[in-house]
């Protein structure tokens, strides 16, 4: 299956702009998901990091296919074939 991660901002300058994931199973875990991203790219430890509680986002919202992550169940969301995951930091406007 393939998942697309997208980064804006300052977070692309960590990552690249998208990710295409080829992962091997129909569905994953956010919470796994994230643990690969990271072990990738440490320097998004940053903004999210998995501890003994889970998941933890620090200043950026991540949605799947246009919805917050914690309306489709935080860390334990499954992530399917196709999901676009988009991880955005901070707005700030004046």
């Amino acid at each position: 299956m393939v998942i697309v991660v997208r980064f804006y901002g300052v977070l692309k300058e960590l990552v690249r702009e998208k990710l295409e994931l080829n992962i091997r199973s129909s569905e994953v875990l956010f919470l796994d998901l994230v643990k690969e991203i990271i072990r990738e790219y440490p320097a998004l430890g940053n903004f999210i990091k998995v501890g003994e509680e889970g998941v933890e986002v620090r200043g950026v919202s991540v949605l799947v296919n246009g919805r917050h992550i914690m309306f489709l169940g935080g860390d334990k969301a499954l992530i399917r074939d196709g999901d676009v995951i988009d991880v955005l930091p901070p707005l700030h406007g004046g």
